[in-house]
């Protein structure tokens, strides 16, 4: 369980906090409100967990203490752990970051379609809400038969599927993704590529797979498909615009920390206090829809 108390933001004082893999000391400039859940972060504990055999990028220690100081300099008060690409299917760190984080977490994982029904009750319970695919940069095969499988088994948990790919995995999966009984969840914007933007054919079928009632989106790691770069990445907040415009009680906020892409390609860490004002930009300063985004969207698909 949570161990120490996390004060309503609204009466926090500005404060300079140092967190690994994050740069800038600073708080957000934009109103942070009471729950607010970042949707989308990684836990690493190599020392305890080690990486999958298969993976090359060794990324660097980053602990729910670690993580703890990210939450108290963003003024955020829930959580979403994703298992990285760098454990496979092992979910150990992940699962020990919900018994340490508690009731305010929530967790993304990777899984088998063997898994017994016994390991996923258990995950429920400690509060795994959904399972990812990673056709972009997992180190385990994946297709279409294996994602209908695992989606097959997670059903009856009312858990969705996260899928982090590439805007052209995403067309040319149109047709089984419009067929999965689940709710999706597309990672960092859907990956919509720069400077196309919006007119790649990606964008369409994912809003035409919220107009159907089943699919979600993260505004989470700006960097990844930006040409225009940091601090503004005004290229994805157009993007980001365009998703909020289309379907705000869709979206979801998520770091992206300790952004592994970033490490992996020796780039300057992010300010994680930066990104998060982006949704200011994204969303006009609209502080009903920032609302919307960071506290009541993760409790519906979270369940908190």
């Amino acid at each position: 369980m949570i161990t120490e108390p996390i004060l309503d933001i609204h009466k926090g004082t500005k404060e300079s906090i140092l967190v690994r893999h994050s740069s800038g000391v600073k708080n957000p400039e934009i109103s942070i409100p009471l729950n607010s859940c970042d949707c989308h972060h990684h836990i690493y504990d190599p020392a305890r967990y080690p990486y999958h055999p298969n993976d090359s990028r060794n990324q660097p220690e980053a602990t729910v203490a670690n993580y703890r100081l990210l939450q108290k300099r963003l003024r955020l008060q829930r959580n979403v752990v994703v298992t990285p690409s760098a454990y496979g299917i092992d979910n150990r760190c992940t699962l020990d970051a919900l018994r340490q984080f508690g009731s305010q977490a929530r967790a993304v994982v990777v899984v088998n379609p063997s898994i017994s029904n016994h390991e996923l009750e258990e995950m429920n319970t400690l509060g795994v809400r959904g399972v990812r695919f990673n056709l972009a940069a997992g180190p385990y095969p994946m297709n279409e038969n294996r994602i209908s499988q695992v989606v097959e088994r997670i059903q009856a948990w009312d858990w969705h599927a996260q899928f982090w790919m590439s805007a052209n995995d995403t067309v040319e999966l149109e047709p089984l993704l419009n067929k999965l009984p689940v709710r999706l969840v597309f990672d960092h914007f859907g990956h919509l590529p720069q400077p196309a933007g919006t007119l790649h054919p990606a964008y369409k079928v994912i809003c035409k797979l919220i107009d159907k009632g089943s699919a979600w989106v993260k505004l989470s790691g700006f960097y990844h498909d930006s040409l225009d770069g940091e601090p503004k990445y005004s290229d994805i907040v157009t993007t980001g615009r365009a998703y909020v415009e289309f379907a705000p009680q869709r979206m979801l906020f998520g770091s992206d920390w300790p952004h592994p892409s970033e490490h992996s390609a020796g780039r300057r860490m992010p300010d994680d206090a930066l990104l998060i004002d982006l949704l200011g930009d994204i969303t006009s300063q609209n502080q009903s829809m920032l609302r919307q985004i960071l506290v009541a969207n993760p409790e519906i698909l979270y369940g908190f």
